[in-house]
This record gives structure tokens, sequence and C-alpha cells, in this order.
């Protein structure tokens, strides 16, 4: 302990020497160094894979697996995806607009065939006639297109006007038709071509009376063809209605692609995936064997295979671990603001958490279920709860459970063992009263292991029984190996960051203490004066929500400075000569006042944990001696006595704990003093009561966080313990007594 001491003292040295940073400065620097140990650890291989194999080769020895192993078959899972995708019926819809805009571009082309024979007609009667009247034109145009109409032939134009009326037609038209189609319609006269336009809308109505898909296009051209090759009309006029039909015919029914995305989703969904399970000790890859693409990916899922640099992994570790560090702070910062503004107490969480990862790091790397379980994440979880609070342990919990996963693949069985396993452990030691409760909360831990191990073993399919003998065996083995790290680190970690648990102070306030022993043998006075200002303090701060044992505690050490010269005090002196008969008044209040000094040496010395220095320091606050201030006064004859000269060198009571004490080291002496019928309950809570109004209006207790109400609650504690010190005792009869004594001596 006295190693660690130096050591602590040597790095307070050296960071007051090279690293005098601010508070906040120094948290982004002990941020930034566990963020950078954190992200290494995660990410770097402690022991690099030895397996190299690529599809394909072959292998030299026999690869077996070091663990039991199920995984997701991803190739296979996402065939039998796409596959229900594939089957996954599509959705279709009927289109109500089909019908007439087919019927609209089948009349188009017929309206289109007519337009153009008409004006062709009639330009040429007009090129004809053009020596005629306007009048005998109009009358010799309509009969001449009547007659003319009637004597179409279209095989008898020259290729230049048959080219012109196939192009003027094709322009009018929005889909492809053939030339010899549109020939054969210019060369049907108007009867025939009304018939042809009855017989094709015909086809079409009756096509399309039928559920017709895009896919079903090809099969329904080919019914409209052969049903226009039955019609009783002439073969080209036949032909040219099967040309028409097929080009204008179109879907009925249009695909519904978000109905049928959903349809094939719910598939997908549907599908289960396909897992695969490795036993511990099973040949992956026999020697000779040729490496198949399945098995590399069985040594992947193992960690066995030599993988490649996986940048986008390392990325998100980086990220999750920002996001950590920055949440664990803000919910200090927000909602601990005690632990935020101590960098001491920051640095021990991340040192506790980075210490637990790196085990879990280490466990890792032998890849069995038996290393798995025995990470001791409740190691931290019960320091944390001993040194600092159960809150801040349940906290830090959370997140280093969160820290785990990626060391072992995202596997949320260890996790979550990880954290009901620092749940415990918080629980175990929430009121912890000596060494032993937390080897016994190691076992608590153990015990709940072995429930949650077995647990989600049962909730998955598979169950392999050797997995779970091995899992169970690491659990208990983790309870015992989290009490001996908690056990053992415990002393060390309270001396290197100057904090006193709960354990610590119930082994200082145990009598066989040097120290205390040196008090009872060299001052019992003063000891027996200690013990009871334990008992009011103890008292006294349980009642006000204090910390109770560190108020004890301190009590019993409060006085030991005046182990250096213990009958220059009242305590020790029983009724015997009084030393400061032969001192100036000065010289005594310099002897009185030089007991605490004496005491932080003294507790130096012991190595005593600083809460119960700083309460020695503070226990008199800046409080007057005001005997030998009466007694200079009276002896000085120039007027140069100064008040200052007499009153403690302080600092002021700066805990709850502290105040308590100086009040009930003031109340104790003055009422064991003080010459009055202490059976009067009532006198002493007057009296009680006056000396703790005196302190408050000297301003000693403004700089602890005492309210009036705490004061008025002390009162009620400190009359409550006096009462029961100084009550009125029976006496007992003389007759009583000689019968008494009679038989002890027959026994």
């Amino acid at each position: 302990m006295k190693l660690m001491k130096k050591l602590r003292v040597k790095l307070r040295n050296f960071r007051k020497k090279h690293l005098s940073f601010s508070q906040n400065t120094q948290k982004i620097i002990w941020a930034v160094i566990f963020f950078i140990l954190l992200s290494l650890t995660l990410t770097l291989d402690l022991i690099p894979n030895r397996i190299d194999l690529k599809s394909g080769q072959v292998s030299k020895n026999d690869i077996t697996a070091p663990r039991t192993l199920t995984f997701v078959d991803e190739e296979k899972t996402e065939e039998l995806k796409q596959m229900a995708a594939k089957r996954a019926p599509k959705v279709y819809e009927e289109d109500n607009n089909v019908n007439s805009t087919v019927n609209r571009k089948l009349n188009m082309i017929f309206t289109a065939v007519k337009s153009e024979k008409n004006n062709f007609i009639q330009n040429k009667i007009l090129k004809e006639n053009k020596n005629l009247t306007e009048s005998n034109d109009e009358n010799s145009e309509s009969n001449s297109s009547k007659e003319g109409n009637k004597n179409f032939d279209f095989e008898n134009l020259n290729e230049e006007e048959k080219n012109s009326l196939i192009t003027n037609i094709k322009s009018k038209i929005n889909f492809n038709i053939e030339d010899v189609t549109i020939g054969t319609l210019l060369n049907t006269d108007t009867e025939e071509l009304k018939q042809l336009q009855e017989y094709s809308q015909n086809l079409i109505k009756e096509q399309l009376s039928q559920r017709i898909l895009p896919s079903d296009i090809p099969d329904a051209a080919k019914n409209l063809r052969q049903s226009a090759m039955e019609l009783d009309i002439s073969r080209e006029q036949r032909l040219a209605a099967a040309n028409i039909v097929t080009a204008v015919i179109e879907p009925n029914m249009f695909l519904n692609s978000e109905e049928t995305e959903k349809r094939r989703q719910e598939a997908v969904s549907q599908v289960e995936p396909v897992k695969r399970t490795v036993r511990q000790g099973e040949i992956i890859v026999r020697k000779g064997d040729v490496v198949q693409p399945e098995d590399i990916v069985v040594l992947e899922k193992l960690g066995l295979q030599k993988s490649r640099i996986n940048y986008f992994n390392i990325f998100g570790t980086l990220v999750i671990v920002l996001i950590i560090i920055l949440l664990l702070g803000f919910y200090f910062r927000k909602y601990q603001p005690d632990i935020w503004n101590s960098n001491t107490k920051l640095l021990l969480i991340e040192l506790l958490i980075f210490i637990v990862v790196m085990l879990a790091k280490i466990f890792a790397i032998f890849q069995n279920s038996f290393m798995d379980y025995l990470v001791p994440t409740a190691m931290a979880s019960i320091l944390l709860t001993v040194l600092i609070d159960s809150q801040t342990a349940l906290i830090s919990t959370v997140f280093l459970s969160f820290l785990i996963a990626p060391v072992f693949n995202m596997n949320i069985n260890i996790v979550l063992t990880s954290f009901l396993a620092g749940l415990v452990g918080i629980f175990s030691v929430s009121r912890v009263k000596e060494r032993g409760d937390v080897i016994r909360a190691g076992f608590n831990v153990s015990l709940v292991l072995i429930f949650s191990i077995t647990g989600l073993s049962f909730l998955e399919r598979t169950q392999d029984w050797m997995y779970l003998l091995w899992a169970a065996t690491g659990g208990i083995l983790n309870g015992i190996l989290v009490g001996i790290l908690a056990n053992g680190f415990l002393p060390y970690l309270e001396n290197l960051f100057d904090m006193t648990s709960s354990v610590k102070l119930l082994e200082l306030s145990n009598p066989s203490q040097p120290i205390l022993k040196r008090l009872l043998v060299e001052a019992p006075g003063s000891y027996h004066h200690s013990i009871i200002v334990g008992n009011l303090a103890e008292t006294a701060a349980e009642n006000i929500g204090a910390d109770a044992l560190l108020a004890r505690t301190g009590a019993y050490y409060h006085d030991i400075g005046k182990l250096k010269r213990p009958y220059f005090f009242s305590d020790n002196q029983f009724g015997g000569e009084n030393p400061h008969d032969k001192t100036s008044p000065n010289l005594s209040s310099l002897i009185i006042k030089s007991h605490v000094k004496d005491g932080v040496e003294l507790a130096e010395e012991y190595g005593l944990p600083s809460k119960i220095i700083n309460i020695i320091k503070q226990h008199h606050g800046t409080n007057l001696i005001s005997y030998f201030y009466q007694q200079a006064l009276q002896d000085d004859k120039h007027n140069n006595v100064k008040k200052s000269d007499f009153r403690y060198d302080g600092p002021k009571p700066q805990s709850r704990e502290a105040a308590i004490i100086m009040l009930a080291d003031i109340v104790e002496a003055a009422v064991r003093s003080k010459n009055f019928n202490k059976n009067n309950h009532n006198r002493i809570e007057g009296f009680v009561r006056g000396l703790i109004k005196d302190k408050l209006i000297e301003n000693q207790l403004d700089e602890c966080d005492l309210t009036l109400k705490d004061l008025d609650i002390i009162v009620s504690s400190f009359v409550k313990v006096l009462s029961g010190i100084y009550h009125q005792r029976v006496e007992y009869p003389e007759n009583i007594i000689k019968e008494m004594k009679g038989k002890d001596k027959d026994d």
C-alpha cells in the first residue's frame, strides 16, 4: 500500500510539474487516449491468424472447429429468397380504357384510307376539268367523285402516286402497318371497306372480352390472325384484316408494380434463414482436400481464416466507440455532475472499462464457449459500486456490455449475460460491510450466469449439450474470477486513486488498528471521547442521509494528533497536574491548536485516506480557543492580544460529515464538562441547541451543505444519544448486593 501511495504522490507531482492543464483540458486528453486505446483493442488482432486458404487450393493439414458455432448460411438463404421472390404471383389490374384506345386506332386507319382516297380523286378531277365554270365544277366534281370511286384502281396508279398515298396515310396513324395492307385497303371499294372495318371491330371486341396480359400479346395476335383468316371475304382482305387487328391489339391487364413488389417482399420475409451448425472438433477441411467456397465461409465464421482488412468494419467500430464515449460523458455531465467534475473518478471508470474490454479480447482469441463466458464484466460493476456509487456502476455496465459486442461478433447472448452479471454484482455490493461481501457477490454472479446461459441455450432451436456444459462452466468460473479480481484490485485502486470505500472505512473503524490502539493506551481519555463522538456523529449522519460510516470512522481519528502531547489535554489528565498552569496562554493556545497539524501528519504517516485527513483538518474549523483567549485578556495590560492568535487555522468544514463531527466534538465535551442535572432531557436539549446555534452564528457552517432542517435533526439525534449515556440508574440495595456476592462465592 505504501508503494501505491508513493506512486500516487509521484504521479501527482509529475502532473503538476509537466501537465498543468485545466480540468476540461485533462478531460479531453484522457477521453482521446481512452478512445484510441479502445479502438486499437477492438480493431486489431492480438494474435495474427495462421490460416490463409483460398477456394480451389489444396489443404496441407486437417482443420477442425475450435468451438461449436451455429451461423446463418447467407448464400443459401439468399438463393431461397430469390426463388421465393420469383415464385411470388404478379398482381395485374384491368385497364378499362384499352377498348376505346384500340377501337380508336382501328377506326383511325380506315378513316385515313377513306380520306386520302377522296382527296386523291378530287385532286385528279380538278386537274381534268379546271376550264369549267365554278358551279359546273362543283356538280361535275360530285358526280365524277361517285363515278371515280367506283372505278378507283390502286394497282393502275404509278409508283409515285402509290407512295404518296401510303405516306400520307401513315402520317395520320400512330402505329406501324404494312404497305401491302394499306394498298389493299385503298384498292377496296367503299362498301367492302365498311364491311372489312366491321369485321375487324368484331374480332377486336371478341378478343378484348378476355384477359390479355402483356405476355399474352403473341397468343392474342395469333388468335386474331387465325380468326381473320376464317372470314368470308377475299384472301387479300383477310390478310389486311389480320395485319390491322394484330397491329392495334393491346393488353387490357396492366402490372401493379407496387402491389407485386409487396407480394415479393412478403414471400422473401417468410423465408427462414438457413442455419448451419459446426460442432467443436468437427473437421472442416481434411488434409489433401480441395478447399470449397463453403469451407471458406465456415472458416471465416469461426474466425480462423485470415481475412482481408475490412475498412467498413473498422470505421463502424470507431463510430460505435465514439458514440458510446460521447453518450457516457453527456450522461455524467447532465445527470451526475459530481462525477463529471472529478477527473479522478472519470479516469477510474475509463480504466476499468478498458481492462474488461482488453480481457474480453484476450479470451476471444481462444474461440470456445468456455472462454467466451469468462469475461469479468461484473468486476468493473462491483468496483465502481464500492468506490463510487451504484448509479455510476449501472450506466457504465450498460455501455461496457455494448463495447463487448464487437469482440464476440455481435453475439447477443454474451452481451446479455455480461449485463446481467454486472447488475447482480451491483445489487450484491450495494450495502457492503466487509471484504467477504465482495467474494459473496462473485458467487451470486456465478449463480445468475448458470441460469441465464442455460435459459438462453434453451431458447435456441438447436441444443448442443456439450456447448452448454462448457458455457455454464465458464459462467461459474466467471463469478469466482470476478470475486478474486475485485477483491484484489480494490485496495490498490483505493490507494492509487485516493478513494475511500465502505470496506476501507470498516477496516479503519476496527479498534485493532495500530493508531487506535496507541490512542487507547497513550491517550485513553481522548480515545473514549472519540468513541462517543463517533456514536453521536454516526446517528446524526444516518438521520440526515449523510455517510454514517465515514462520520463514525472520521470521529475515531479526529483527535489522533493529541498522541504527541496527550497530557496537555484535559481528557487525559485524570485530575493530575495541569501542564498549562506553567505556560503562558499564547503557548497553551499553540499547543492546543497543534494537535490538528500533528493529527494530519500522523494520518499521512499511517496512510489514512484523504477523506479522514480532511475531517481531521476541518473538525475545529476556525473556532476560538476561548479559555486561553479570556485568560490572555486578563493577563494582558497593554491590549496586545489578537483574537486571530487564539483561533484554529481551519479550514471550516467542507462536507456534512466534517461539520457533524465538529458539532459532536463540541457537544460531547461541553455536556461532559458542564455541571448540571444531565438526567433532565430538556436541559440537555436546550444546552445542545445553544451550542449549535453559536456555531451557526459564528459562520462555522457556511461552507458545508447542512440546512436548518438538518441542524434540527442533528440536535434531536445528539440529545437522544446523550440521554442514553447520562440516564439515571437505580441504586441496588445492600442486601441484594450481599446475596449476589454470596452466589459468586458458591459458584
